[in-house]
């Protein structure tokens, strides 16, 4: 069985202590993390949505506070107000759906429904919450859920004999919005609830935004009916582009009260993905460590071990991995060592680039985002990683 510390510790050691403090409870077929406020259980889903998504088991979060107050939690509309539309960052890449978002705020039902996806930590939860605060302050009744609440809360209304309540309190709304919906697969009744609030709330002209990290017809098992309703609207992809993400990092360096001069901002580039989240926990731990200088012997045998092993794997020789190619097998080889080096040795984008004779972090970043995305789009592909993964830790004694 998987372990949920090790894994942690695995992307992040400095997490993995903040993870150490909430209570862990863990079957062979999902995790459930208990905090004792609600600002931390914010927190460890913000960092599960950018860092721990691909674990393979259903992670739930509930904190000691909810327990005291659960009645209380259902009439929440759930929205956080360090969201706005003022404070997110606009590009050519994000642009659209921003203004679609603004519009939908001021207008509920013009784009109903709106399905947004895209890949972890782009901006699509911030939408939400701007739409909805801003749409509040203009009079409007909204509500915010992730699927994974939002089906815990129909479960324990049905087991109550509340299930009319659950309802009522999603089909008088004037704004649903609903976060990660591909998390929604496999869960039956739910799905059966939420098409049933989608057909009233569509009856009344009213909003209904989705949100997931895959377009429609890629979300697994999930009905028909509902995933037909998805893609019945406006369906809108989100990304970040390198100027916006460079935009981004200049925001959030004022944020934190860092330097924005180019040596800080060149770094946390280099050093961060597409990922506004993954960009501003950077960041953070950026203030409190301040740019470390980069030991070049620190890893190199490591490095080239790595690269020698995964080598081995493909039946390639480490050189193939470094050649100018469009070799199918020998560009996945290379894509997967990459990655590894990324998750495993913890080096920067900046750093394997190098170690691959490429130009500069980009080409690293791209390999390490196609591996990322077939992990999650090919069952085989990802049991494929996992295996390499365990036998690279073993060879070069990470375990």
């Amino acid at each position: 069985m998987r372990n949920f510390l090790l894994f942690v510790e695995n992307r992040d050691r400095f997490a993995v202590g903040l993870f150490r403090q909430f209570k862990i409870e863990e079957t062979p077929s999902r995790v459930l993390i208990i905090t004792p406020t609600l600002e931390q259980k914010r927190w460890v889903l913000e960092y599960i949505r950018a860092r721990l998504y691909d674990y393979g088991k259903e992670i739930l979060v509930k904190s000691q506070e909810e327990g005291k107050r659960q009645e209380e939690e259902l009439t929440k509309d759930g929205l956080l107000s360090s969201f706005s539309f003022d404070n997110f960052v606009v590009g050519k890449s994000n642009q659209l759906a921003y203004k679609v978002c603004l519009e939908v705020s001021k207008n509920p039902g013009v784009y109903s429904p709106l399905f947004i996806y895209g890949g972890v930590g782009l901006g699509k939860t911030h939408l939400l919450h701007a739409v909805g605060n801003r749409s509040k302050s203009l009079g409007y009744k909204a509500i915010y859920r992730q699927a994974l609440e939002f089906s815990e809360e129909m479960i324990k209304s049905l087991k109550n004999g509340k299930i009319e309540d659950f309802r009522k309190t999603y089909s008088n709304v004037d704004i649903l919005l609903l976060d990660d919906v591909q998390f929604l697969s496999s869960k039956e009744r739910t799905q059966i609830e939420l098409f049933r609030v989608f057909e009233v709330l569509q009856s009344k002209e009213k909003q209904i935004v989705f949100v997931s990290d895959r377009h429609p017809k890629d979300i697994r098992d999930v009905s028909e009916r509902l995933l037909s309703r998805f893609a019945s609207g406006l369906i809108l992809e989100i990304g970040l582009d390198a100027e916006t993400k460079l935009s981004i990092i200049r925001h959030k360096l004022l944020l934190f009260g860092l330097p924005t001069d180019k040596r800080y901002i060149d770094y946390v580039m280099e050093n961060t993905g597409y990922s506004v989240r993954e960009i501003e926990g950077f960041i953070k731990t950026l203030k409190f460590t301040g740019i470390r200088e980069e030991d070049s012997t620190k890893t190199a045998c490591k490095e080239e071990d790595l690269v020698r092993h995964v080598a081995k794997y493909f039946s390639l020789r480490p050189e193939d991995l470094k050649r100018e190619t469009k070799e199918r097998k020998v560009l996945k080889a290379r894509q997967t060592a990459m990655y590894l080096c990324r998750t495993l040795l913890h080096m920067s984008y900046s750093e394997i680039a190098r170690l691959f004779g490429k130009p500069d972090h980009t080409s690293a970043l791209y390999s390490i985002k196609k591996v990322e995305e077939k992990k999650q789009q090919d069952r085989k592909f990802a049991y494929m990683l996992e295996m390499l993964e365990k036998s690279v830790k073993k060879h070069l004694g990470l375990n």
